[in-house]
């Protein structure tokens, strides 16, 4: 019987003290296991500093415990580091020549296991702003280089990420591209409150991929579907049993990168912290979101940003793609509970309605109440529905704008109650408005006293089925 092929980087003269560069030892290591066939490379505990690796076909990296993967900080230690456009490097930075620690192209059966650490070493990018100062800082580029994700799976089959730590980044963390039949199961993401960014998991272009119990706290979206220009539709997308902590959107589809369509996809059994936007579909650019499951959610609101919502759903059409309406349709939420200070918007544009919408089983808990009349038509960025200057100032907890085919059945809303006391996590001294980092007083968003509050608002819409006898307005 043939024994496995297993090569610790340890006997390439890989060395474990944190501060030696050990790129070629450990890239020996993979290359010299990828080149008998396959097996695994073994990295026992201790520190290694290291520019970008490649990683090859049939063959399983394992950080062991307690071993530690440093990404060197200079671009001159991931040479060549600029992987070339076709590998779908980091879309916004293919011009600044970005690079990883991680990098996997054309490889296929991969497993990156173990209960090792990949630590970005983010700081040396960007500078942390001062203590208590809101918003996030811009990662700097050394000779317009900068980090690209952590870890980056392009154009790779049959790939598997189980147990591994990830920290520290200064850009995305992991980005799956234009990849089939990936597993993500049981890895931590854990990234500063203020990294410039630092999106959690990133799925471009990809076509059968599982998402299972990983725990991400980061300060950017923490799982996010994307299509770009030059991917592949995102298709057929499992995400289920993950705890999220971001100050963006928890789960996420779209926006800028929806140029393609995205269809088939399941969130499911997910609990989610200080999000300002628990889910959040987008379709700006012409890709149809299509076929949607979302269900038994736990999420809260409590982020220090102005205009939060626990579900967002937006269409429209952007200046680059003038004549692709896109589409979101086919979307089910059901089994939601949402501690909000903000509201549920739906909005589509012009001509082109969200349709074939379900809403069932969905309570809004509402500790207080924000004011979006003052300020939501000015401020608010680029992903609060600019196309609706109604919907960002109704003073409504669900509001829909350019809707059609949509069923409310077991909506549930809990208004403040009268001398209760409020968590302080409610009431911030100040809030930014996400993308401007325009900063607002407790005057900005308190609901003035006499003034109602909505439970439904609806305008444009067509073929609504809305079970609303026990919903209540809200006096403030």
């Amino acid at each position: 019987m043939k024994l496995p092929n297993i090569l610790s980087v340890s006997d390439c003269g890989a060395v474990a003290d944190g501060k030696t560069l050990t790129t070629e030892a450990l890239q020996t290591a993979i290359d010299r296991v990828a080149d008998q066939g396959g097996g695994t490379v073994w990295v026992p505990p201790g520190r290694y500093l290291t520019g970008m690796l490649r990683l090859r076909s049939k063959i399983t990296f394992h950080l062991e415990a307690g071993a530690v993967l440093l990404a060197s900080p200079d671009p001159e230690d991931s040479r060549p580091w600029a992987p070339s456009k076709e590998s779908g490097d980091y879309w916004q930075h293919e011009e600044e020549g970005s690079w990883h620690l991680l990098y996997a192209e054309n490889c296929e059966d991969l497993i990156l296991s173990g209960h090792g650490l990949l630590d970005g070493q983010g700081e040396f990018h960007y500078d942390a702003p001062p203590e208590g100062q809101l918003g996030w800082p811009l990662a700097k580029a050394k000779d317009g280089r900068r980090p690209g994700a952590l870890v980056q799976i392009s154009r790779c089959r049959r790939v598997r990420l189980q147990d591994l730590r990830l920290q520290n980044v200064a850009n995305w963390t992991l980005h799956l591209y234009d990849s089939d039949h990936v597993q993500v199961r049981d890895i931590c993401i854990n990234n500063p409150e203020h990294a410039p960014n630092a999106d959690g998991i990133d799925i471009t272009g990809c076509h059968y991929v599982s998402i299972n119990g990983c725990h991400i706290d980061t300060c950017d979206d923490a799982i996010c579907l994307k299509t770009f220009d030059h991917s592949r539709t995102c298709e057929n997308v499992t995400v289920a049993n993950c705890v999220l902590k971001t100050s963006c959107v928890a789960l996420k589809l779209g926006c800028v990168e929806s140029v393609q369509d995205m269809r088939n996809v399941t969130f499911a059994n997910c609990t989610v912290t200080g999000s300002s936007r628990g889910i959040g579909l987008y379709s700006v650019n012409g890709g149809i979101l299509e076929n949607i499951s979302i269900s038994n959610i736990v999420c809260d609101t409590r982020a220090p940003l102005m205009f939060t919502r626990p579900i967002h759903l937006d269409l429209r059409k952007s200046h680059r793609y003038p004549n692709r309406p896109g589409g979101i349709r086919n979307v089910l939420i059901s089994g939601m509970v949402a501690t909000t200070n903000g509201r549920c918007l739906f909005t589509g544009d012009q001509d082109n309605f969200i349709e074939n919408l379900i809403l069932r089983d969905i309570q809004l808990i509402y500790p207080t109440v924000d004011d979006p009349a003052r300020t939501g038509k000015t401020y608010g960025g680029s992903q609060f529905s600019p196309q609706s200057p109604w919907a960002r100032t109704t003073r409504a907890a669900l509001v829909f704008d350019k809707v059609r085919k949509c069923s409310l059945e077991g909506i549930h809303i809990q208004w403040p109650q009268p001398g209760e006391n409020l968590d302080p996590v409610w009431t911030p001294p100040a809030k930014i408005a996400n993308g401007d980092h325009h900063i607002f007083q407790p005057a900005d968003w308190a609901l003035p006293t006499g003034i109602t509050f909505q439970a439904l608002a609806v305008q444009n819409c067509e073929n609504l089925s809305l079970q609303t006898d026990h919903l209540e307005e809200y006096n403030g």
